[in-house]
Formats: C-alpha cells, sequence, structure tokens
C-alpha cells in the first residue's frame, strides 16, 4: 500500500501542555472559597463568644454598680444609736482614767520603793539593838512603826535619832503609844508627820 499522506509538522511545533487546567483552577478555587468560609465561621464564632462574654461582664457590672450604690445609700442613712455612742464615749472616757491612774500608779511606786530604800538605810544606821521593829507602814507623806524595846529609855533615844536621819529629816513625831505586858518586851506605835502639818 502506497502512503498518500506526508505529516510535515514535527513535535516541536505542537502547542505546549499546560500544567494548570481549568478543572485544577476550579478545584483550587472551590478550595480557597472552602477555607475562606470555615476561616469566616472560626472568626465569627469566636465573635460571637466574645461578645457573649462582654455582655455577660458588662451586665454583672451593672449588678455590682447598682448593689453599690444601694449600699451607699443605706450607709449614708445609716444614723449611729444614741446609747451605743454613749457607751463608746463612756467607755473612751473610763479607758483614759485608766491610763492615768496607772500612770500615777507607776509613779507613786517608784515614789514608794525609792522612799522605802532611803528609809531602810537609814533604820539600819541608827539601829544599835536595843530597838526592833515589827511593821514600817508609808502613806503619803506619813510613817508609823510599830516594834519593841529592850529598855524603856532606849525609844527616846532611838526616835531622838531618826529626827536627825536623811529620810525623816523635819518630821515630828505627833503619836506615840507604849505598852508592856507581863514579862515582855517594851511595845511602841510610832507615828511621824512632817512638821509643817505638825505646827498647823
Amino acid at each position: 500500500m502506497i502512503k498518500t499522506t506526508i505529516n510535515l509538522y514535527s513535535a516541536d511545533l505542537l502547542p505546549a501542555k499546560l500544567r494548570l487546567s481549568f478543572q485544577r483552577m476550579m478545584m483550587m478555587v472551590a478550595g480557597l472559597l472552602v477555607i475562606s468560609f470555615v476561616s469566616w465561621m472560626l472568626g465569627y464564632w469566636l465573635v460571637s463568644n466574645v461578645e457573649t462574654d462582654r455582655a455577660k461582664v458588662s451586665t454583672e457590672k451593672q449588678q455590682l454598680d447598682t448593689q453599690k450604690q444601694q449600699l451607699e445609700l443605706q450607709v449614708s442613712a445609716r444614723v449611729p444609736e444614741p446609747d451605743l455612742v454613749a457607751r463608746v464615749e463612756l467607755e473612751q472616757q473610763r479607758l483614759e482614767l485608766k491610763k492615768l491612774l496607772s500612770t500615777e500608779i507607776n509613779q507613786r511606786d517608784n515614789v514608794i520603793s525609792r522612799g522605802y530604800s532611803s528609809l531602810l538605810t537609814d533604820l539600819a544606821s541608827v539601829s544599835d539593838g536595843s530597838v526592833w521593829l515589827s511593821h514600817i507602814a508609808v502613806n503619803e507623806q506619813r510613817f508609823e512603826f510599830e516594834g519593841f524595846g529592850s529598855k524603856p529609855q532606849s525609844i527616846p533615844k532611838w526616835v531622838e535619832a531618826l529626827k536627825h536621819t536623811e529620810t525623816l529629816k523635819g518630821y515630828a513625831f505627833s503619836t506615840m503609844t507604849m505598852n508592856r505586858g507581863e514579862s515582855q518586851p517594851l511595845a511602841f506605835k510610832l507615828s511621824s508627820t512632817p512638821e509643817v502639818e505638825a505646827k498647823q
């Protein structure tokens, strides 16, 4: 059989095959649309949740503001009870008086402590063994002594020596009682006051 047609076109003259066909392009466009739709739905859902939370927080804030205003009105309208105010003021006055009393007691304790210390020192300096004390009392500027003497003349001698001590200098012994029981030493009780008071 004899060939009657001759192909004058080579393979190079044929159009190049395109990798991106219409079908592939439509599939890509569809994929982009699906991705965009999913992204939009996700964003819408997130925004909706945020808006819901914001609305909830706003509602709670309004409720708290209303409650705060009500409480402020209650506080401003509340008047302290006169009885309680009077009791508080009374307790404050008592507390102040107790503080003052405590301060005064501490000061007096210090004075009395110093007074006893110097008094005992002076009593020891005039002690000669013939007089011994059984009771000593210090009340403000008054001194009281109770004790015993071995001889009647030893007590006045001891009293005279007391007048020259530093603690009892300027004091007058206004009251002195003596008593002697059977077969017992001579008991005495002596009270002293400042000479200014004694003269009055």
